[in-house]
């Protein structure tokens, strides 16, 4: 696996590092609704603890046999269609890469890490009547 990832042009070769391609995506990623969390590895964790947000966190790209290849690890929300959610997450890559970058992307896979339910008040039983 390379570290970067060569778009070659009639007047020369433009090369992005990994780094630049995973935050494009996780940037795309994002703001699409239904998404709880990104889940990323020990390297997003560790910079998390201290207070350093990657926009990356939860996505990984590789080159495999000359096709770009995207990772995305994420958790969704209960309650959301996840087939339709990881479409959109999939559209969003393909178009943010191809649109910002010209390369041309041959997967983006989605991995569903989690379901976040969301937090509901806990509510007091009602007190007991006693009929003495």
């Amino acid at each position: 696996m390379a570290d970067e990832i060569m778009n070659v042009q009639p007047n020369g070769t433009i090369t992005f590092a990994n780094e630049v391609l995973e935050t494009i995506a996780g940037i795309a990623v994002s703001d699409i609704p239904g998404i709880a969390n990104m889940n990323g590895g020990f390297r997003d964790n560790f910079s998390e603890a201290f207070g350093k947000k990657r926009p990356a966190k939860g996505v990984k790209v590789s080159k495999v046999d000359e096709k770009i290849v995207f990772d995305v690890q994420i958790i969704v929300e209960y309650g959301i269609k996840v087939q339709d959610l990881c479409k959109t997450i999939q559209e969003s890559v393909f178009n943010a890469i191809e649109t910002m970058t010209g390369l041309s992307v041959n997967a983006v896979n989605v991995i569903v890490q989690g379901v976040k339910v969301k937090d509901t008040p806990i509510t007091a039983l009602p007190e007991e009547t006693s009929d003495k």
